[in-house]
C-alpha cells in the first residue's frame, strides 16, 4: 500500500466541512436556545406572562420590518452582485446610502409608535403590558440597523459571521432567562422584554465593529453609481415581511381579545417549537441568497435552480425527526415539555406542523425570487394571503378556538408556498441565460 490513510482522509473532511455545515451548526444552537428560553419562561412565569411578550416583541417586529423598508433583502442583492463584478466603491455608496435611510425610517417609526402607546387605548385592547410595550421602542430604533448590518456581512462573503450576530439576540436572551432562573426570580414581562432588546442592541453594535474595516476597504464610495430606483425596490419586499408579519401579529391580537392571554401563551409555546423548523428554513434562505445574487448577475439561472434543489434536499433532511415527533406526539411533547396548561395547542402545533412542511418542501424560494428581481410578485402572493388570514380568523377562532387560528395561519402559508413555486417554474429558465 503506498500513501498515508490520513493523506487520503484529509481531502474527504475537508469537502464534508464546510460554511454550510456551521450555519447550520449555528441554526441548530438558536433553536435550542429559542426552545429552552421559552420552556424556562413557561414554566418559571406561566402562560400569561408569555403571551404577553409575545405580543409585545411581535408588536416590534412587525414595526421594526416597515422600518427597514425591505432593504436587508437589497442589500444582499446589489452589494453581492457589485462585489461579484468588482464594482467596490459601487457596493459601498449604496450600503450607506441604505443605513441612512433606514436610520431615519426607524427613528420616525418609533416616534410615531411610541405616541400610539401613550396616547391612544392600545395596550389595552390588546391585553398587553404597557412597560413592556415601551420597552420595545429600542427594538424598533435598532433592529432594522442590526438587519442591514449581517445581511451587508453575507453579502461581502461572511455569511457565517452574518449568522452569527443574526443568532446573538436569541443567545443573549436564552442567558438572561437562565440567569433569573438561577437567582430564583421568575421574570416578568418587562424583564423578558428588555433581555430581547438588550440582545439586539449588542448584536447590532457587534455586527457594524466587524463590517466598518470591510468597507474601507472596498475604497472610496462611488456616489454617482447610486441609482435611487434601489431604494424604491426595497418597498415591495417591505410590503411583504410587513403584512406577512402583521398576520401573525393580528392573530396573536385576535386570540387574545377572544380568547385570552393564557391561549395566547399557549399558541406561542406552539409557535416557539414550529419556530424550530422555521430557524433552518430561514438560515437556509439566508445562506444560499447572496449566492442566488451571483449566479443571477452572471447570467446563470441554471446555478440557482441546482443550488435550490440541494437546499431543498438538505432541508427536508434535517428537518424530517422533527417533523415526525409534531405528527405523531405533539400532546404529550406539550405536556412533558411546558405543561398541562400547554396542552391545549396540541392540535394546533399538528396544523401548522403541516403548514411548515410545505414551507420546506418549497425550498429557499423567498430569496430565489428576491434575487431574480420578482419582489412585487411576492407582494401579490402576501396581499391574497392577508387576505386569507383576516377572513378566516375572523370566522374561525371564536368558533373553534386555537384550531381555528392554527388553521388561518396554515392555508395562507400553503397558498404562498405553492403559487410562488409555480411561478417561479414558470418565469425563472432552468438554463443559463442567452448571451447578448
Amino acid at each position: 500500500m503506498s500513501g498515508n490513510p490520513l493523506s487520503r482522509l484529509r481531502p474527504m473532511l475537508k469537502r464534508l466541512w464546510s460554511p454550510a455545515l456551521l450555519a447550520y451548526g449555528i441554526a441548530g444552537g438558536v433553536a435550542l436556545a429559542s426552545f429552552l428560553s421559552t420552556l424556562l419562561l413557561a414554566q418559571l412565569s406561566g402562560p400569561a406572562v408569555i403571551g404577553q411578550y409575545a405580543m409585545a416583541m411581535s408588536t416590534a417586529t412587525l414595526l421594526a420590518s416597515f422600518a427597514v423598508l425591505g432593504l436587508e433583502r437589497i442589500t444582499i442583492r446589489e452589494i453581492a452582485g457589485d462585489l461579484r463584478q468588482n464594482e467596490r466603491g459601487k457596493a459601498r455608496a449604496a450600503l450607506s446610502a441604505i443605513v441612512q435611510v433606514v436610520a431615519v425610517a426607524a427613528a420616525a417609526t418609533a416616534a410615531i409608535y411610541t405616541a400610539a402607546v401613550l396616547l391612544t387605548p392600545l395596550v389595552s385592547r390588546i391585553e398587553g403590558d404597557r412597560i413592556a410595550m415601551l420597552i420595545v421602542v429600542a427594538s424598533i430604533l435598532v433592529w432594522p440597523l442590526q438587519r442591514v448590518g449581517y445581511s451587508a456581512l453575507r453579502a461581502a462573503g461572511m455569511p457565517v459571521v452574518g449568522q452569527l450576530f443574526e443568532a446573538m439576540p436569541t443567545f443573549l436572551f436564552t442567558a438572561g432567562i437562565l440567569l433569573l432562573f438561577a437567582l430564583g426570580f421568575s421574570p416578568t414581562t418587562p424583564q423578558a422584554v428588555g433581555f430581547s432588546v438588550l440582545g439586539q442592541a449588542v448584536a447590532c453594535v457587534g455586527a457594524w465593529l466587524v463590517l466598518r474595516p470591510r468597507m474601507r476597504a472596498w475604497g472610496a464610495p462611488d456616489r454617482d453609481a447610486v441609482n435611487r430606483r434601489l431604494l424604491v425596490a426595497g418597498l415591495p419586499l417591505m410590503a411583504t415581511l410587513f403584512l406577512q408579519l402583521f398576520s401573525d401579529w393580528l392573530l396573536l391580537a385576535r386570540i387574545s381579545a377572544t380568547l385570552g392571554v393564557d391561549e395566547t401563551g399557549a399558541f406561542r409555546v406552539s409557535v416557539q417549537v414550529i419556530t424550530i423548523i422555521a430557524t433552518i428554513v430561514s438560515t437556509t434562505e439566508a445562506y444560499v441568497a447572496a449566492r442566488f445574487a451571483g449566479d443571477f448577475r452572471a447570467g446563470r439561472p441554471d446555478m440557482a435552480w441546482a443550488r435550490h434543489r440541494r437546499a431543498t434536499l438538505l432541508m427536508l433532511g434535517i428537518t424530517a425527526p422533527a417533523f415526525l415527533l409534531l405528527f405523531l406526539v405533539p400532546e404529550q411533547l406539550l405536556l412533558l415539555a411546558f405543561g398541562p396548561k400547554f396542552a391545549v395547542a396540541a392540535t394546533a402545533l399538528s396544523v401548522m406542523a403541516a403548514g411548515q412542511l410545505i414551507n420546506v418542501l418549497r425550498g429557499p424560494l423567498g430569496s430565489l425570487l428576491t434575487m431574480a428581481g420578482y419582489e412585487r410578485v411576492q407582494l401579490g402572493f402576501t396581499l391574497v394571503g392577508l387576505a386569507m388570514v383576516v377572513a378566516l380568523a375572523l370566522l374561525l377562532v371564536p368558533r373553534h378556538g386555537l384550531m381555528g387560528a392554527a388553521i388561518a395561519q396554515v392555508v395562507p402559508t400553503i397558498f404562498r408556498s405553492v403559487a410562488g413555486y409555480a411561478f417561479a417554474r414558470w418565469r425563472i429558465p432552468n438554463r443559463p441565460a442567452a448571451a447578448g
